[in-house]
């Protein structure tokens, strides 16, 4: 019997109190007296243990089933050196130095808590990820539900939605049982009445009435924007007929065996409400872009959706991520459709089902791929709204108290939530070693010995254990600067929150967004004025060690948490220049060139796409007998290539030529109908695999060394380049204004001389 039919076996209760005698024995373990020699070599030794499960989980691909039990040994050491380092600050750390120190040193110690309490959640998550596949489908068509795909939009341009409506359209499923509806929020009756925006929303609801007629696909809009998205969908709901129903956001396009690998768990289980799939992107977000790390580390939202999902589907408390999402409407429905208490909608609403005792899937496979907030502040704009709505749910909704969930789904709904405080203790980690480098107040009281003996296995079996069960998608630090950037807006906005639950609204995530200029984000100063206190932090740190000898064995930890604390916040100050983008659609390079025949007069040649948009390629002439330099500027082409849609089926696209750099010839489809742009959709997004290797060429583990050289090489450069920015600009700007005054002098002494005065 497998490891998950055992876990199945078992009933909720008896795990739960599996679990909680497991870790009361392991905390009585942590805190029986022992002698410090005693307690070096248990540190040690565990420490010692934990790597080689780590070697051995690496010499076996980390695969099913033997991870299994080295992964839980993994866990209970973890706890076992966190318990005993806990027990230990509360002993011999705090206090001792005055009412200042004491209060300081209780608020590093309320921040090391909350990490310490994420992590026990988060420990539970993973205990017993679950990794699905597809249920087969059914051979006979008559068995297979009827779906509903709907695509909510707001204020996206109707070239993107084209986009993703064609790739719908393409989904490999019985014609007459699945229907797209396009669900717009932008051209409500309210909206089109609104003196101000009234002719913009009656020309959107046009273009987009006139898209949905050319592909055939059925519109919707409402009278007022109640409710946001939540109330879109709500809108439509009763107006729909598929037992399920698919919701893409706008931008979200998905791959053409969507619905095949999906739909087969709710014939699978009746009880299912959802089944999940993770959210990938096209593009890089702005951290990505501004550090320059898109092309050579893991993506940030992998560990969310790759791991910490699957977490949560091992008790049942995966949870609606809003998209990229097949839902059941009966079920839906009764609970009155999506749930519109708080801003996050889509955890609000698996929450209350998880509680009508439903039953949620998440598959971890990449079947949709979409758009990226563009600037630093859209970007913390969405995760500040999600932060808002955690905090939400868990005043209006807390998972501890709602009825109907069960005692291990109230945990993995509490991990999911309690991680949106990270800006309150994010910023006593970044403040507190100033506390004592500045003003020498003693928020941690402890030797360099004792911290080798207490701390460093504390610390080191965290990172371990990460390397373990997600080393391939996150690497040391990378969460911190994701957090370091988001906290300078989150802190403040989450403290109202706090004080005003109701107050947050929704707001749409711009995506798409164009910038003509390089330009540095509002809250640059803010990085700035904590990376001048780390700094003077630093400095003032070397001035103790030759001024205040007895200090030494806390500096030595203190400095070295500093220098950290500098990498950190020096990336954020890197992220905040905003590099200059034109580019209106995002191009992905194939896994593989695509081959095709390029017609051009009577010549056929053989080229190979090397990138693609919906819009346009980029190649490479196979052909050496043929020059790149008889191609001239718009001269119309065409292209041959296989169908990804059609078997057997040569697809024809004309395109004019663009531009030709370095043998590179840049070109425009232009198409001339619908099916032909469905195929260049298809080609670029429709194949699973394909997207699933391009992922794939992003994952990939490094040693902890390499990780934090990694991050201080794109710390330097990222500081170097928007010190080099602010600089520039600042002499740009002396010039102007001294040419100015030059100029206005000069016409003050031309005006003098000319009108006859010589007084001056």
């Amino acid at each position: 019997m497998s490891n998950r039919n055992v876990l199945k076996n078992l009933s909720n209760s008896m795990i739960t109190i599996t679990i909680a005698v497991a870790l009361i024995i392991v905390w009585l373990l942590a805190a029986s007296p022992v002698s410090t020699r005693a307690e070096a070599y248990i540190g040690g030794s565990m420490l010692a243990v934990m790597i080689s499960i780590l070697l051995i989980g690496r010499k076996l691909k980390f695969r099913e089933p033997w991870v299994t039990p080295l992964r839980i040994v993994s866990i209970f050491l973890a706890i076992f050196l966190t318990a005993r380092y806990l027990v230990w600050r509360v002993e011999f750390t705090i206090g001792g130095f005055g009412l200042i120190s004491l209060i300081a040193g209780l608020m590093l110690f309320a921040a090391e808590v909350y990490s310490m309490g994420f992590a026990f959640l988060g420990y539970f998550v993973n205990v017993y990820p679950r990794h699905r596949t597809p249920v087969p489908l059914p051979a006979d068509e008559s068995l297979l539900p009827s779906v509903d795909i709907v695509v909510p939009t707001y204020n996206e341009p109707a070239e993107l939605l084209e986009v993703t409506l064609l790739g719908a359209l393409n989904i490999t499923y019985p014609k007459d049982k699945v229907h797209l509806h396009l669900l717009d929020d932008g051209g409500t009756d309210d909206r089109c009445n609104k003196p101000l925006i009234a002719e913009q929303s009656l020309a959107r609801r046009h273009v987009l009435q006139e898209l949905c007629l050319k592909l055939g696909i059925a519109y919707h809009t409402r009278v007022h924007n109640d409710h946001a998205k939540a109330g879109n969908i709500n809108a439509a709901l009763n107006n729909l007929s598929g037992e399920l129903m698919v919701i893409l956001d706008a931008d979200h396009v998905p791959t053409r065996d969507f619905l095949t690998k999906t739909v087969g768990f709710f014939l699978q289980d009746k009880k299912c409400f959802l089944v999940q799939t993770p959210h990938s992107f096209i593009n890089a977000d702005p951290i990505e872009k501004n550090l320059g790390i898109f092309h050579d580390s893991p993506p940030e939202t992998e560990l969310f959706h790759n791991v910490i999902q699957t977490g949560l589907d091992g008790w049942n408390a995966s949870f609606f991520c809003g998209s990229a999402a097949v839902m059941r409407r009966s079920m839906l429905l009764e609970v009155g459709g999506i749930q519109g208490d708080t801003i996050t909608e889509d955890a609000e609403t698996a929450m209350v089902l998880h509680a009508k005792g439903y039953h949620s899937v998440f598959l971890n496979e990449s079947l949709s791929i979409g758009l990226q907030p563009e600037t630093v502040m859209s970007f913390i704009a969405q995760r500040v709204r999600w932060a808002q709505g955690a905090l939400q749910l868990l005043y209006f909704k807390n998972p501890l108290t709602l009825p109907g969930l069960k005692l291990t789904q109230r945990i993995a709904y509490l991990a999911s939530f309690s991680y949106w405080f990270f800006p309150f203790s994010r910023i006593v980690t970044i403040l507190a070693p100033s506390m004592f480098l500045f003003f020498g107040v003693m928020v941690y009281d402890a030797t360099t010995e004792q911290y080798v003996i207490y701390g460093a296995p504390y610390f080191l079996s965290s990172i371990i254990f990460s390397d373990f069960i997600y080393g391939k998608i996150r690497w040391p630090l990378i969460s911190d600067v994701y957090e370091m950037v988001q906290t300078p807006l989150a802190a403040p906005a989450l403290a109202a929150t706090l004080l005003r639950p109701r107050k947050p609204t929704f707001r749409v995530t711009p995506k798409g967004e164009q910038m003509d200029k390089d330009f540095l984000t509002p809250t640059v100063w803010v990085q700035y004025t904590l990376l001048l206190i780390v700094s003077v932090s630093l400095i003032t740190g070397g001035w103790r060690w030759f001024e205040h000898p007895g200090q030494r064995p806390q500096l030595i930890f203190t400095m070295l948490w500093e220098i950290i604390n500098f990498m950190i916040v020096a990336a954020a100050v890197g992220v905040t220049l905003e590099r200059k983008q034109r580019r209106e659609e995002f191009r992905i390079i194939p896994v593989k060139p695509i081959p095709a025949a390029m017609m051009t007069g009577t010549k056929k040649i053989m080229v190979e796409f090397i990138d693609l948009s919906a819009n346009g390629a980029r190649l490479i002439v196979m052909d050496k007998q043929f020059s790149t330099e008889q191609l001239v500027s718009t001269e119309p082409l065409t292209f041959l290539f296989k169908s990804s849609l059609h078997k057997n089926l040569l697809v024809s696209i004309p395109a004019t030529v663009l531009n030709i750099e370095s043998g590179r010839v840049g070109v425009q489809f232009q198409y001339r109908d619908m099916q032909q742009k469905a195929e260049i959709v298809d080609l670029i997004y429709g194949d699973s695999q394909h997207l699933e290797a391009r992922l794939e060429r992003r994952r990939k583990r490094i040693t902890f060394f390499a990780a934090y050289l990694y991050i201080a090489k794109k710390s330097a450069a990222g500081l170097g380049n928007n010190v080099s920015f602010i600089a520039v600009q600042s002499l740009r700007s002396l010039m102007e204004n001294t040419h100015k005054l030059f100029i206005v002098r000069a016409r003050h002494w031309w005006t003098l001389v000319f009108s006859g005065r010589s007084d001056c």
